[in-house]
């Protein structure tokens, strides 16, 4: 085999690995989180700074975390999520002036495509933080 034909043949080997690397890559299922955030620590009606924070694969959400935090004063309130005609709320929770509050609940569940799924606190229905699910 001459010089030539060897760096051909390589090329060759390098191009058609890389090939397949590509190929298992894009059949694994991604990894994905995101989050989405609103309102301000330091309201003081109380409403806080909101979070909702998601992982999962593609349209499938594994677990989420709602989080509130306020600088103003101390609260009580229940967390409630939205997404499509899904809908979860949980249990009361409350808090000193300052502390973050976090809910976390695992749902394993898919959702169709570009369905925005959003967090609030049941007393301030429009200090919503929103994520949309997509592929």
């Amino acid at each position: 085999m001459s010089k030539f034909q060897r760096r051909r043949a390589s090329a060759a080997g390098v191009v058609a690995a890389a090939t397949l690397s590509l190929i298992g890559f894009a059949a694994s299922p991604a990894a994905a989180s995101a989050r989405g955030c609103t309102g301000n620590a330091g309201m003081t009606d109380g409403s806080g700074a909101v979070c909702l924070d998601v992982t999962g694969t593609k349209l499938k959400i594994d677990r989420f975390t709602l989080s509130k935090k306020s600088n103003n004063r101390a609260w009580k309130d229940k967390p409630v999520i939205v997404a499509g005609s899904w809908s979860w709320t949980g249990p009361m929770q409350d808090a000193r002036r300052t502390q973050t509050v976090e809910v976390s609940q695992t749902i394993n569940r898919s959702f169709p495509n570009n369905t925005k799924m959003c967090g609030y606190w049941s007393q301030f229905p429009g200090k919503k933080a929103c994520i949309t699910i997509h592929n």
